[in-house]
């Protein structure tokens, strides 16, 4: 069963690695791979050892015969403390250094190189010591270095577990956007599952393995799992905290790795189904086609008024007035789609997200001079952007979110633009009041010509326009439902190295 754990949450780590590609994935599946194999030296150790239950043997190694294949693997004991060794100190390295690329606290941030030296640096100096070619000498030399060595890798361990486990917890309720904390608490469940697995087993020192058969280390506490094993209730705590730790590990694992495979299928998807509608005209043929009978049933009014001897003349206005506007309309929406389907290049360069904001906020008040905006940003923000295809992509979301505040009748509700920095993002959020986004409709809304509104007016091209600019800025656009109705959009852009201050000003 350990074994089974072990290598569940080796697979799911490595699986995560292929998936994602980054120094965080390398380091979980480092992190996943010194626990194997510090679990592989325990199993070894306790079949060669003997004495345990038959429950506790069942549960460990699912049979005798499997249990006795372990015991007569030839492996010196000298081998089996180097074992132990590299996967019992590795384990809680990496996850001090998992712990570090996570967190925001500026000392961290700023040394990275510094603070990967100063963690690595106990772990390296310890493995060092307990290599038997420098062990054995020294012990021989100072017999009571033996405890020493123990007591004080014993202990650098522990603290390294808890300030990982503090700095995840703290990071955790740093982070204030929702995605962001579910997708950071399964991250934590798992490191924190893998860490109280590890905690079980970490007192076996490997310096008893080199002393098998001495009676120094009978006063030290070492092999401290195994002081579970007697009785009952001892192996029913083993095999809870086993089973819980190995198989929340491997499903937190899981579910981070199925949300890096959703998020990674969705873009070749939507390209796929935006060249196959570019490719052809019966989209366009389909959406204008409603526009132009209309236009013939206009035409036919005018040229039925103006046979009259006495024409009506305002009838002919309100016919003329009308065909105006299913034209203005029709380029309207020609152009729309012609920003869209064209390739664009955007140039990049530092710019105030207020004066984008500004930008945006200008023409959605054209647009719908009566309708209530609240933008609230922080002062001196500043972002590498393009300043027009940018703000064009906040009209586009501010103009969707007072539509959506008209269709569930919060006419008076305001659309709010809000900005503010999470982590290593700067967030633009547009909010509304309306009647929030089906589960349904979720991946649906970023497609080309999706739309859930009338197809006369409009294309469902909105909403691909910003996805495009905002993969352009190399950011990200989530959307997600709010708690007091409506929906949100963020827009997730890389954070510059621009001052901020937290404090936000409305502007009406």
């Amino acid at each position: 069963m350990l074994l089974l754990l072990a290598a569940g949450m080796l697979f799911s780590s490595l699986l995560t690695l292929i998936l994602r590609r980054n120094r965080e994935s390398l380091l979980l599946a480092a992190l996943c791979l010194s626990l194997t194999i510090y679990l592989v030296g325990i199993m070894l150790l306790i079949s060669k050892q003997g004495g345990i239950s038959g429950d506790v043997e069942n549960f460990l190694f699912f049979s005798r015969s499997v249990r006795r294949w372990f015991q007569y693997r030839v492996v010196t004991f000298n081998q089996l403390g180097l074992i132990i060794n590299v996967g019992r100190h590795l384990f809680p390295m990496f996850l001090l250094l998992m712990t570090e690329r996570y967190t925001m606290i500026p000392f961290i941030r700023k040394r990275p190189a510094l603070a990967a030296r100063l963690t690595a640096a106990l772990p390296v100096l310890t493995m060092a010591l307990y290599v038997p070619q420098v062990y054995s000498p020294l012990v021989d030399l100072i017999p009571g270095w033996r405890a020493v060595l123990f007591y004080l890798s014993y202990g650098w361990i522990i603290v390294y577990l808890l300030i990982s486990l503090f700095l995840l917890v703290y990071e955790l309720f740093s982070i204030t956007m929702p995605f962001f904390r579910r997708q950071f608490l399964m991250l934590v469940i798992c490191l924190a599952s893998l860490s109280v697995l590890y905690f079980v087993y970490c007192g076996q020192d490997p310096g008893q393995v080199y002393s098998f058969y001495s009676y120094d280390y009978l006063g030290v506490r070492g092999t401290g799992y195994m002081l579970l094993m007697p009785g009952l209730g001892g192996y029913i705590v083993l095999v809870v905290i086993n089973v819980l730790g190995g198989l929340l590990g491997i499903g937190m694992l899981l579910r981070y790795t199925e949300d890096t495979i959703s998020s990674n299928e969705d873009d070749p998807g939507l390209e796929r189904k935006f060249d196959v509608a570019r490719t052809g005209a019966s989209v366009f043929v389909h959406g204008i086609k409603n526009q132009l009978l209309a236009n013939r049933v206009l035409y036919k009014r005018i040229r039925a008024e103006l046979d009259k001897p006495e024409p009506d003349m305002e009838k002919l206005r309100e016919s003329t007035e009308r065909l105006n506007e299913i034209n203005d309309t029709l380029i309207a929406r020609s152009e729309e789609l012609y920003r869209t389907v064209k390739s664009k290049s955007v140039m990049l360069v530092p710019v105030l997200l207020a004066d984008v904001c500004e930008t945006a906020a200008d023409r959605f008040r054209k647009k719908y001079p009566d309708a209530p905006l609240e933008v609230s940003l922080p002062e001196g923000v500043q972002v590498l952007a393009d300043e027009n295809y940018l703000a064009e992509a906040l009209y586009n979301l501010m103009t969707n979110g007072w539509e959506s505040n008209l269709a569930a009748g919060h006419e008076k509700s305001p659309v709010s633009l809000i900005v503010y920095t999470v982590r290593l993002y700067t967030v633009i959020e547009v909010r509304d009041n309306g009647v929030g986004i089906n589960e349904s409709e979720r991946k649906q809304i970023f497609e080309p010509f999706y739309s859930s509104k009338n197809t006369n007016f409009n294309w469902g091209m909105g909403l691909y326009h910003v996805r495009t600019i905002v993969r352009s800025h190399l950011g990200t656009l989530r959307v997600e439902n709010r708690r007091e109705g409506g929906a949100a959009f963020f827009i997730l852009l890389p954070r510059y190295d621009g001052r901020t201050r937290r404090e936000g000003k409305l502007i009406k």
